[in-house]
Parts: C-alpha cells; structure tokens; sequence
C-alpha cells in the first residue's frame, strides 16, 4: 500500500488535471502561452534563444535566457497535450513538492497527522500561485535547497547545494531566494567557525554555480536589477502586496494564524538561522504576495515540530496506522497514469476572458494586418502562441522590455498626454485590446482610425493609409 504521502501527491495530481483547476493554470495570464512559445523557437532551431524573436519594440535585442530549460520541458508538455499538456507538468511538479514536504516532515519525526494538516494548510495558502509557469520549479528547487542548507549545517556536503544550483538557475530566476535563505543560516553560524566555514564553502561553491548558464553573470545581474526597479515592481500585481480582505488570502491568513498561535503557545527554541529564516520570508511574504508559496515551504519544517510536540502522545497511536508502505510508487504511478489518460483532455483559454474571436478573424483577414500593432499586456504571451506571423507590441517578458518600453505602453493604455505621439514612434497600425480599454474610445474620436472588428471580449482599430 502507499503512504500517506504518495496518497497525497496522487489526490493532489488528479485533482489539479480535473476541471477548473486545469484551465485556470494555464489561463490564469498570458505567461503560459508565452514559455510554450519560446521553447517551440528554441525547439525548431535548436538553440537557446538570444535575441528577441516576438516582438516589434526590440526586435533583435539581447535576451538574458533565465528560464530557458523550464520554457523547453514546457513546449515538449506543449507539443505532447497542447494546453492540457501545460497544465499536466505544472501539475506534477506542484504535487511533488507538496507530497516531499510532507514526507520530509514525517521523515524528521513530527506527528502524521500534523504533518499531514501542516502540509494541506501550506498548499492551500501557496494555491494563489499554482499556474502553468517556470516559478513552479522555484517551489520544488527551494524544498531541495533547504533541506539541503540544513544537512550542511549539520555537516553535510556543500558541494550539493552546487548541484541543485545549477539545475535551478537554468529553470527559474527565483534561484536568488536560495541565496536569502543561505546567507540567514550563514549569519546565524557566526559564533560556530565549524558551520560557519561548511556554510562559506557551500556559499562559494554555489557562486561559482549561477555562473553556469547560457549568460554567465549577465544573468543574476539582470534579475537584480530588475528587482532595484520600484517601477517595475510596483506594476506588476503579482508582486503586490496581497490583499487580506479577498477570498484568496484565507489560506495565508490561516497560515499566519498557525504561526503565531504556535510562537505564543510553545515558544519554541529555533536556532538563530533558523529564527532569521522564519522573520525575513514573514516578512517578504507581507511585502509580496509572490513570496507567498516560497514562505510556507520554508516554515513548515520549523513549525511541524512546535505543533507535533504540543500534539504529545495523543493521537501517536492513530498516527503510525495511517504512516504504511514506502514502496507504493509502482500503485500511484499507475493510478496516476489512469487518471491522466481518463480525465477529459481538452483544454481551452475561455472565450469570454482571451480574444478567440479576434484572433479568428485576423487569421480569416491575415492581408489586412501586416503592420505593426498594440497590444493588451495581459493578453502578449497568448498572442505569441495564438499569432505566430504577428508580432507583439508587448508581452509578460517584463524584465526583457524594461523600464522606459513598460512607461511607453503605459502612457497609451491610460491616455497619457503623450499617447498619440508613442504610436507614432512605434508605427504602431492597428490594435487589439479589450472592449473596455479607454484607448479604444480615443480612437473611436480620430477620423484616420476605424473599427475593424469586436465582440463581446476584444476591439481592434485599424489606422488608414
């Protein structure tokens, strides 16, 4: 029989396959779309990708590859299932890391039950972030990482956290969250020269590691510049901070409430990386809603043992009955394996939220639309995937635009006193936007612009010879 933890991967696998989760991984924005894109690029020209291939605005730029290998299993994903397939990898990794934490707590001897609790109390306040994108890989590297952070400072090996750095920096540029975490535990070993010197090494070695990718130190350079960007930052909502009156934040708030019930009631001994650990990422998951996910998987090993000691002895007999087989893989892998060929496949971005018709009717019209155009953000990465002759004026690729093109895009979605003159130094043709965008109404004003199309979702305006 499998264990409770391979239970818990397969329930959690089956059910992110299952309607709405499914569609809402891959719907959720434009981003899915987008990586699947990129790696079809890298794919049919087997290469990674260096310069901008997508858009009109920077054409031809230089492109830092951060998410290169995640973009390419997502596109093999991609090629296997369409959107489903997007949808199937995100769910495997998302339920992977959530059964290993749970068999890592149950491993390091807390209570069953309160591992079990502890584990489905995480995924519900990290579920806000469960989408068909790289940052999913961001969640299982940073399960290894501290896990291993740990080992070493019990004196394990450092040159293992290389390792692990080297496939994370190739898959994701949330890789920088493991330095955080490492240099927590580094500063609470200063008054230990033994951990201290292990922590040093496996700090140095990982250094030498982030070098390891298609751009060298270009790469960690170009994430922390993009993070020294309050403008960028601040208009990106998922680096907001997360709004505690909506329906999503019941899950962190629980979480919270957990945390602190757990601090006043047991006052717990942590170590002093430990103890940095729990204040700084609180502290980063407040600031952005981001964080989040990446938060609750670094505290719940620090508070299973809190919760599992004030349990005691009384459900422990109840416990180890649930806590059977470790050699159930071949039973899961299976049950698996029939649901993903069972559950109903077809996977589709909702019409009433993506322009599906407008889209249709530019393919139907495909000499009508040879110039440049404007684009939705939002709807970029969609775009790329669904009009691949047609490049975008704009998409989730945030950090590649940059500050000045994001303010250029901003100054015409909001009719900035400089909008018209941005359109004319894009040559921008014709736009795609929702109904509602205010830009269509200032269009709708100008003799030289007429209405091409629209729906109940989409407008698109064309400019006159």
């Amino acid at each position: 029989m499998p264990s409770l933890s391979q239970w818990l991967w397969l329930v959690l696998f089956l059910v992110l396959l299952a309607q709405p989760w499914r569609t809402m991984m891959v719907a959720s924005d434009g981003d899915a779309c987008m990586h699947w894109r990129v790696g079809d690029w890298m794919i049919e020209q087997r290469q990674i990708i260096h310069h901008d291939e997508f858009s009109h605005t920077r054409a031809g730029a230089p492109v830092i590859s951060k998410e290169w290998l995640s973009a390419l299993l997502f596109a093999v994903a991609g090629r296997a299932g369409g959107l489903f397939g997007l949808s199937a990898l995100a769910a495997l990794v998302i339920a992977t890391t959530f059964a290993l934490l749970h068999g890592r707590l149950v491993r390091d001897g807390n209570d069953l039950l309160v591992a079990t609790a502890l584990t489905l109390l995480a995924a519900w306040a990290a579920c806000m972030h469960w989408m068909a994108r790289p940052h999913v890989f961001s969640f299982l590297m940073l399960l290894f990482w501290h896990d291993q952070v740990r080992r070493v400072e019990r004196g394990g090996k450092p040159w293992v956290l290389a390792v692990i750095m080297v496939l994370w920096v190739n898959l994701h540029g949330g890789f920088l969250a493991g330095f955080f975490v490492l240099g927590a535990y580094w500063l609470g070993a200063i008054r230990d020269p033994a951990r201290l010197r292990r922590l040093s090494i496996a700090a140095l070695l990982c250094a030498a590691a982030v070098l390891l990718n298609p751009n060298g130190w270009r790469l960690p350079w170009h994430n922390l510049q993009f993070l020294r960007s309050e403008f960028l930052v601040n208009w990106l909502a998922e680096y907001a901070t997360m709004d505690f009156q909506s329906r999503e934040a019941r899950g962190f708030l629980a979480w919270l409430a957990v945390l602190f019930v757990a601090l006043a009631w047991r006052r717990p001994r942590f170590t002093a990386g430990e103890s940095l650990v729990l204040i700084s990422w609180t502290a980063f998951a407040l600031y952005s809603r981001r964080n989040i996910p990446l938060m609750v998987i670094l505290t719940a090993p620090l508070l299973a043992p809190v919760l599992s000691e004030a349990v005691g002895e009384r459900w422990r007999a109840f416990s180890q009955r649930l806590a059977v087989g470790k050699r159930g893989w071949p039973v899961v892998a299976a049950l698996a394996l029939a649901g993903l060929l069972c559950v109903p496949r077809p996977t589709e971005l909702p019409r009433e939220r993506w322009p599906v018709g407008a889209v249709e009717h530019i393919r139907g019209h495909a000499t009508e639309f040879g110039g440049r155009m404007f684009n939705d953000y939002v709807w970029g990465g969609y775009l790329l995937r669904a009009l691949p002759e047609q490049r975008v004026f704009v998409d989730g690729r945030t950090d590649f635009y940059g500050e000045s093109l994001i303010r250029d895009y901003c100054a015409v979605a909001e009719l900035k006193t400089n909008w018209l003159a941005v359109l004319e130094r894009y040559d921008v043709e014709w736009t795609l936007l929702p109904r509602r965008a205010r830009l269509n109404q200032a269009l709708a004003e100008i003799p030289r612009w007429r209405c091409a199309y629209t729906d109940e979702v989409a407008v698109i305006y064309r400019r006159l010879p």
